[in-house]
């Protein structure tokens, strides 16, 4: 949360000529795109982008630089497994513990990761959950494993992908720099950035082993503006078609049954597709964002329909021994908010795919779920010694509709989502600070009533916290 902090607010400066609508990013990508902005800009601009963000990602850079290889062991745990989850890892569980190894090359990095979980809904025990190994092939990166991604603007929520399931592992192909095509015709789109994924989802859910395919394009037409393009299906899986045809069909978006001219039962997937932006600007020398994002459900005409929508605004400042981040964000995750015509029970649903897009019982993009509409007041505080505060005040109508259309197999993980409709609030505080070497981190969630899910009726209070340290070769 810290790094993408000082990385989105030099971007607003107009310090980093890079793409942030996408998370994570490499290195190479970020300190490419600082220096690509220094050379542009007049010598005056210039020396203010040698600011405070920069120097904690130059610093942040020469520590990763110095840890080629070594371990890390991280230790965590709550009182339940967290419900509502935002930007930054929290606890999985009432305990969970992982040792890593790692390493890196000049071309090349990956990690070996074994944790133990303990928990009643998702009962896996043992997992290998952020295991990978990358590498580098001319400007392309080529990786194999389950690692988190957070694809889209939100701050406290993403419509596409993000850290609110476990990762899924799979295999994937992205830009390494974001450079910008020297093609005249084509150089207006700005620096750009393609990623393309393949992953296989849990074996106990309505369809088993069903894989999760992702195609993400970003890129900046303009110094201040990025569009994301993204595109999501679920295909294939036990008993649903796989071959080429199946596939081809998939990927034209032919899939929506009799009215796609298919048979009953030869609907080859479940697909959502969408964009989202971000708008920087400095008025009054201060970064400011504005972002949005819409999610579609099915397809019209060729084109993504049914839309739920995300919105925020987020500025930042520099009071005192740090800076500070305020955001103001709204989530409508029904389907058809962004046209008014809203359908329930169709977002993140699917009448084949009935365990929905999830993995493992968790939504893969909001912690607020299908139906759930909330809108979230957020400040972080950054202090130069390294501590960060952030707290975040939400209101949010849980399961609109107050339906459950998602199936849930006999030893599949229960679905994590508000069993009636529900109206709630609630406050976060996290707080990170280093502690014995490593970096503990301390998150706190309460809401004014129980909220009741299909799994259990959870407690008000949900208090968790994770101490991580590495250890270096």
């Amino acid at each position: 949360m810290t790094a993408r902090h000082h990385v989105e607010a030099l971007q607003s400066q107009g310090c980093l000529d890079g793409l942030t609508l996408t998370w994570p990013i490499s290195w190479a990508a970020v300190m490419k795109s600082y220096r690509l902005a220094q050379a542009r800009l007049p010598e005056p601009r210039a020396s203010q982008c040698a600011n405070a963000h920069a120097r904690y990602l130059q610093n942040a850079l020469e520590q990763t630089r110095s840890q080629t290889r070594g371990s890390m062991v991280t230790i965590g745990g709550a009182n339940q497994e967290p419900l509502f989850n935002g930007y930054g890892s929290v606890p999985e569980d009432r305990f969970a513990s992982e040792v890593t190894v790692y390493g890196m090359g000049e071309r090349w990095a990956g990690q070996l990761a074994v944790s133990y979980v303990d928990g009643d809904r998702d009962t896996q025990e043992i997992r290998a959950d952020d295991t990978y190994l990358a590498g580098v092939v001319g400007n392309w990166q080529l990786g194999v494993g389950a690692i988190d991604r957070w694809w889209g603007p939100g701050w406290q929520s993403s419509l596409a992908l993000s850290n609110n399931a476990r990762p899924v592992p799979g295999l994937w192909l992205s830009r390494q720099i974001p450079y910008a095509p020297e093609t005249p015709w084509l150089h207006w789109i700005g620096p750009w950035d393609l990623q393309l994924f393949a992953g296989q989802l849990e074996q106990n859910r309505a369809i088993p082993d069903a894989k999760l395919l992702g195609a993400r394009f970003v890129f900046r037409p303009l110094r201040s503006l990025q569009i994301g393009l993204t595109r999501l299906a679920q295909w294939g899986g036990k008993g649903r078609p796989q071959d080429a045809s199946a596939f081809w069909h998939a990927l034209i978006g032919r899939d929506n049954g009799e009215t796609s001219g298919l048979k009953p039962g030869q609907d080859p997937s479940n697909q959502i597709a969408g964009f989202d932006f971000r708008y920087s600007m400095t008025p009054a020398g201060l970064p400011l964002g504005l972002y949005g994002q819409a999610m579609g459900e099915d397809e019209a005409n060729g084109l993504p329909s049914k839309f739920s929508t995300l919105a925020g605004l987020d500025l930042v400042t520099a009071f005192g021994a740090g800076s500070q981040r305020y955001f103001v964000e709204a989530t409508d995750a029904v389907a058809g908010s962004l046209s008014g015509n809203k359908r329930f029970n169709t977002a993140y649903e699917h009448s084949t795919y009935q365990s929905g897009f999830r993995y493992y019982g968790r939504n893969m993009a909001t912690s607020w779920e299908g139906d759930g509409r909330a809108i979230t007041l957020g400040v972080q505080q950054f202090f130069r010694n390294g501590v960060t505060v952030a707290a975040n005040l939400s209101h949010a109508t849980l399961n609109q509709d107050g339906k459950k259309r998602a199936v849930v197999v006999n030893d599949g993980a229960e679905i994590l989502q508000a069993a009636t409709e529900q109206d709630v609030d609630l406050a976060q505080l996290r707080l990170e600070h280093d502690l014995l070497g490593g970096r503990l981190a301390w998150v706190a969630t309460v809401t004014d009533e129980p909220v009741v899910t299909f799994f259990d009726k959870r407690e008000r209070y949900t208090v968790g916290a994770q101490w991580t340290r590495n250890i270096n070769w």
